[in-house]
C-alpha cells in the first residue's frame, strides 16, 4: 500500500486569513492558566516580532493593530472536513487525524493518475487556496506518512519516504501522549533505531498494549483498516470575519474561498448546479441572504465568481457582516462539454447561458426575461415573457413571422385600397387570414400581407376585414 499525509499545522490560522478582507497581521489566541497566549501568527506578524508562546498583552505592544482571533476547534475540525471532501477527488480511502491532519490512502489510485510523483504534482495544483503551511508526505504506512509529516511540517511541498528512513527520525514525532514521549527520554530512547532495538514484549509490559499496537501499525507489521470517506449530500461552507466588512466588494475575497470549496465537492461528486445561496450574519444580529440562479448548470469556479462579482456591485448591505455562509442543497449529473479532436482552436466566446447569467447579475433577475409561444393564432396573444431558456416552443405557423411586434398595431392610411407608410407600399406575398378569439371577446378578422417600403425595408400589414382599414403590425429584420 501507499499512503499520502496532508498535514496543516496553522489550520486555525488559515481560517483567520480566509475572513480577512486584506492580509493583515493576525494571531490564533488560547488560553493556558489565565493568560491569554499565541498559538499560531501569520507571516506579518512573525516580522513585527510576535512568535507561538507569547502572551497577547506583549505581542499588541509588537503590534499596533493586531488582529486576535480566540482558537474555534469546532470551526477547524469543520475545515478538515471540507478539505477531506476535495480529497475525494483522488480517492475514496481517506480519514481524518486529529485536527490537522488528512491520510489517504493511494495506492488504488496510482494508475490513474499515472504514478506517485504525477499525483503528487496533481494534488498540489489542486489544492484549495489559502491553506500554507502545509507538508505532502508519501510512504507505505499511514502512521509513517503522518510522522514524516508532522517532523517536516511547513514544507509547502511533496515528500517521498520509505520505512526504511524512519531509524534516523526523533521519537517527539511519535502520535503518543506526551507522557509516554517523556518517559522514552527518561530511558535514553531519543530516535527510533534505539526504540525498535529492544524486545517488543517489554515495550508492551512498560508502555502498554496500544503503544505496542501503534509501533506494529507505523513498521508495517499490522495493517490499517481501509477507511471510506463518505461525501455530505448537500454542501454548506462559512467563514467568520475578524472584523466586521462594511463594503459588499470587500466580501469578493472570501466568497472565492468558500466557491473554491465548492468547485472541490462537486467535482468530487460529479455534479453540478444552477442555484446557490448566500446568507450574511449582521451586527444588527439579523440576517441578509440573496440567491444566484444560473442559466446553465455550472461547476467551475471560474464560471460563477465573476458572476458574484457582478450581483457584489449591487447589493448594499443593511449592516456590516460578521459571517459569510454558502449552500447548495440541489444538484444536477455533470454534463462536461468534449471538444472536438480535429478542431485547430478552442471556443473562447461567451455562451448564450453565460450572457445572460451576467445580465442578471448586472440588471437583476427581475429585468431579463426570455420569449415564450403560446397556442394562440392572435399575433399579439402567441408570446409571453418567460424564464430565459424555459420558454415553451410550439410548431411555427407556416407563412414567415416578423421578429418585432408592434406594442400596439399601428394605423395606416391607404390610397386606392394599398396601404401607405410615407410612401406607398409593394405588397409582395398575401393575404394571410386569421379569423379568431370569438371565445374571449376579443376577436380579430384580418388579412395579412408581407410589403415593402420604398427603402427596402419589409412590413408586415393588414387590413381589418370588418372596416377595411390598414395597420402595420410588425416589421422584418432583413
Amino acid at each position: 500500500m501507499l499512503w499520502a499525509c496532508l498535514h496543516f499545522p496553522a489550520l486555525a490560522l488559515n481560517l483567520v486569513e480566509q475572513g480577512l478582507p486584506r492580509p493583515q497581521p493576525s494571531v490564533v489566541e488560547i488560553t493556558r492558566k489565565n493568560q491569554r497566549l499565541v498559538l499560531h501568527a501569520n507571516s506579518l506578524a512573525l516580522q513585527a516580532g510576535v512568535i507561538p508562546g507569547m502572551t497577547i498583552p506583549t505581542a499588541q505592544g509588537l503590534v499596533n493593530e493586531l488582529h486576535c482571533q480566540v482558537y474555534d476547534q469546532r470551526a477547524e475540525s469543520k475545515a478538515l472536513q471540507q478539505l477531506a471532501n476535495w480529497a475525494y477527488e483522488f480517492t475514496p480511502h481517506i480519514q481524518t487525524h486529529g485536527s490537522h491532519s488528512l491520510l489517504l490512502e493511494v495506492s488504488h489510485s496510482l494508475k490513474l493518475f499515472q504514478g506517485q510523483h504525477a499525483l503528487a504534482q496533481r494534488l498540489l495544483q489542486r489544492l484549495p487556496p489559502g491553506f500554507e503551511p502545509f507538508a505532502l508526505t508519501f510512504c507505505e504506512t499511514p502512521m509513517a506518512a503522518l510522522l514524516f509529516a508532522q517532523a517536516h511540517e511547513g514544507c509547502n511541498r511533496a515528500l517521498f519516504f520509505s520505512l526504511q528512513d524512519l531509524p534516523d527520525y526523533d521519537v517527539q514525532w511519535l502520535s503518543i501522549p506526551a507522557a509516554q514521549k517523556a518517559l522514552l527520554y527518561s530511558m535514553g530512547l531519543k530516535t527510533l533505531s534505539q526504540l525498535t532495538e529492544l524486545p517488543r514484549d517489554t515495550l508492551s509490559k512498560r508502555f502498554g498494549i496500544e503503544f505496542s499496537g501503534y509501533l506494529n501499525r507505523l513498521l508495517g507489521h499490522q495493517a490499517d483498516p481501509l477507511p471510506n470517506w463518505v461525501l455530505p449530500e448537500q454542501f454548506s461552507a462559512e467563514l467568520e470575519f475578524v472584523q466586521e466588512i462594511e463594503s459588499s466588494q470587500a466580501l469578493l475575497f472570501p466568497i472565492r474561498h468558500l466557491l473554491s470549496r465548492l468547485e472541490h465537492y462537486l467535482t468530487a461528486r460529479q455534479l453540478s448546479l444552477n442555484h446557490l445561496l448566500f446568507s450574511l450574519a449582521l451586527r444588527n444580529r439579523s440576517r441578509q441572504s440573496w440567491h444566484m440562479h444560473f442559466a446553465a448548470p455550472v461547476h467551475r469556479l471560474s464560471d460563477m465568481l465573476p458572476l458574484v462579482q457582478l450581483k457584489l456591485e449591487n447589493l448594499k448591505l443593511q449592516a456590516p457582516v460578521l459571517n459569510l455562509q454558502l449552500s447548495a442543497q440541489q444538484f444536477l449529473p455533470l454534463n462536461t462539454t468534449q471538444g472536438d479532436l480535429f478542431s485547430q482552436h478552442q471556443n473562447n466566446g461567451v455562451s448564450r447561458y453565460q450572457l445572460v447569467d451576467r445580465l442578471k447579475a448586472r440588471l437583476g433577475d427581475k429585468q431579463v426575461h426570455g420569449l415564450g409561444m403560446v397556442a394562440d393564432h392572435r399575433p399579439e396573444y402567441s408570446w409571453s415573457s418567460a424564464t430565459p431558456g424555459q420558454g415553451e416552443v410550439l410548431q411555427h405557423p407556416a407563412e414567415q413571422r416578423p421578429f418585432w411586434l408592434l406594442t400596439h398595431p399601428q394605423k395606416l392610411r391607404s390610397k386606392k385600397g394599398l396601404p401607405l407608410y410615407d410612401h406607398p407600399l409593394q405588397l409582395l406575398k398575401g393575404p394571410e387570414r386569421i379569423e379568431t378569439g370569438w371565445w374571449d371577446n376579443k376577436p380579430i378578422n384580418r388579412d395579412y400581407f408581407i410589403a415593402l417600403h420604398g427603402n427596402g425595408q419589409r412590413f408586415w400589414v393588414y387590413r381589418d376585414r370588418d372596416n377595411q382599414h390598414w395597420f402595420l403590425h410588425g416589421i422584418f429584420s432583413a
